[in-house]
């Protein structure tokens, strides 16, 4: 057999692959935009609970944006959490946010996007606080408790008063911060707004776009690739 017949040969086995890999890119293309579903906006705020004290949450008109939510605390707290029923093993959520103007020495997270994870199987619960904090690097991470950790999406690379868009993969970022998780663990709530993940009070002021989740689908198995001398 000659040289280019065994090279034509290996880019026909090698086909089956490309044309898997091409179709789970359309797939998670698609469903990624077209499946988005709306948690949180401003038209859905009383649908939220809240915990609001000396705090502003209300609905508010931006000419970029259209309607969005106002968030506001004087030295309180303005959060808005709801229990979420996960569809899939993959939630992507994504946002975004703008901050209102802040001292030069603040050092705390003055709003943030939490997450709660829980497992059936073992009880295991696991919280993931993604912050804005203008006193640390975007993508600090820190564990702040028993399966309780912090992770910096916004930091002092933002400016005040600009938008933001921040996209996660829930469970990606779950495995890079905790060890072991069950197989069974779920996106089970989301919180939202302005209060430090460890409940300390803070003055702060700023605007939230709509919450939206979509799922990214399961990596087809890989299809074998033959070869031949």
């Amino acid at each position: 057999m000659t040289t280019q017949s065994r090279k034509h040969r290996r880019r026909l086995h090698a086909l089956p692959a490309a044309i898997a890999l091409a179709t789970f890119a359309a797939v998670w293309l698609y469903s990624h935009q077209a499946s988005a579903d709306t948690l949180l906006s401003a038209k859905s705020i009383d649908d939220w609970n809240k915990t609001c004290r000396h705090c502003a949450i209300e609905p508010h008109y931006d000419v970029l944006k259209g309607e969005i939510i106002r968030l506001e605390s004087r030295m309180g707290r303005a959060l808005l959490s709801s229990p979420v029923v996960s569809e899939g093993s993959r939630p992507m959520l994504t946002w975004a946010w703008s901050l209102d103007e802040y001292d030069e020495d603040t050092s705390a997270a003055l709003m943030r996007v939490t997450t709660e994870f829980a497992s059936q199987e073992t009880g295991d619960r696991y919280l993931v606080h993604y912050v804005w904090n203008p006193a640390q690097k975007t993508t600090t991470r820190e564990m702040i408790g028993d399966n309780e950790f912090v992770w910096v999406v916004s930091g002092e690379q933002q400016q005040a008063r600009r938008w933001y868009q921040v996209e996660r993969d829930l469970t990606l970022d779950l495995g890079v911060l905790a060890e072991e998780i069950p197989e069974d663990t779920r996106l089970v709530g989301i919180e939202a707004g302005i209060g430090e993940p460890d409940g300390r009070k803070v003055r702060s002021g700023g605007y939230l776009d709509q919450l939206s989740i979509s799922y990214l689908p399961e990596p087809l198995p890989a299809e074998p690739v033959a070869t031949s001398d």
